[in-house]
């Protein structure tokens, strides 16, 4: 499994996720054509240089207005496709930040209480309310494997952790490589990053505890997450929750055929 980071200038997370084994253990998932990382507001020309010769054909950017509209992607030069794709569907970071009595309102009419934003209460909104904008989010990804993508949020951690995590477990891969892959962002995000968003991101989409928000994957959140799909939806509940949410019924096996090859073969005795 690859949970090093990808050295591309301005940002903190960016990796690939592929080198992992399935559960059966007969495929590995293939490097080099889907990304994940935090925001790409401060690439460099040399970043930029480097993503083309990743083969990146498409940017997925999962954040809300108000963050994309602060902090746009630097992607100015770059040969790619641009989707706008806010998993939170703009509901949480506008434009304009919401008064108390607005947030009261938007909880009313909704039936979302936006006002409690700790790490928790974030995921579980997101299953709850978000699932046709995660459906997408996978679809979006799996129709441009084979040309190269990258998705991202403001950390890379939370919108980003919980697709990356739906389409590992589309491709077979086990739980517990899951949350390996999912909680290595912790260290990423680790010093320099903490450091940036203090200074840069404050206003990205970033609040509450900054530490905790910021910078923390829990692998006991993603674990009881996918226990609670689990016991919801069955013994495929990831894929099930997914199709109830109108993810396209091709799409495991797109993603399977563009991203499955032989596993490695063990070194001889």
């Amino acid at each position: 499994m690859s949970l090093e980071r990808i050295d591309i200038e301005g940002t903190f997370n960016f990796r690939d996720i592929g080198g992992s084994p399935t559960s059966a253990g007969d495929s590995t998932v293939s490097r080099g054509k889907i990304f994940r990382a935090d925001g790409l507001a401060q690439l460099t020309d040399r970043a930029r240089a480097d993503l083309g010769s990743l083969g990146v054909g498409t940017v997925v950017d999962l954040r809300d207005i108000g963050e994309r509209s602060k902090l746009p992607d630097a992607l100015t030069g770059l040969d790619v496709e641009y989707i706008e794709l806010p998993i939170f569907g703009d509901h949480f970071f506008p434009t304009t930040p919401l008064s108390r009595e607005e947030m009261k309102a938007a909880a009313k009419a909704t039936g979302m209480d936006l006002s409690d934003r700790s790490l928790g209460r974030i995921y579980d909104l997101m299953i709850a309310h978000f699932g046709d904008r995660l459906a997408l989010a996978v679809d979006t990804v799996a129709a441009h494997a084979e040309t190269g993508v990258v998705f991202h949020c403001s950390a890379g951690k939370d919108r980003t952790g919980m697709v990356a995590a739906f389409l590992l477990d589309l491709l077979g891969v086990g739980r517990q490589d899951i949350i390996e892959e999912y909680a290595i962002t912790s260290t990423h995000l680790s010093g320099g990053f903490l450091e940036s968003i203090t200074r840069n991101f404050s206003d990205a989409g970033i609040s509450g505890n900054l530490a905790e928000t910021a910078t923390a994957a829990p692998p006991e959140l993603l674990d009881r997450i996918l226990d609670q799909l689990a016991d919801e939806y069955g013994p495929r509940g990831v894929e099930d929750y997914l199709l109830a949410h109108g993810m396209d019924p091709a799409t495991p096996d797109r993603l399977r055929s563009a991203l499955l090859g032989p596993a490695a073969s063990a070194e001889p005795a």
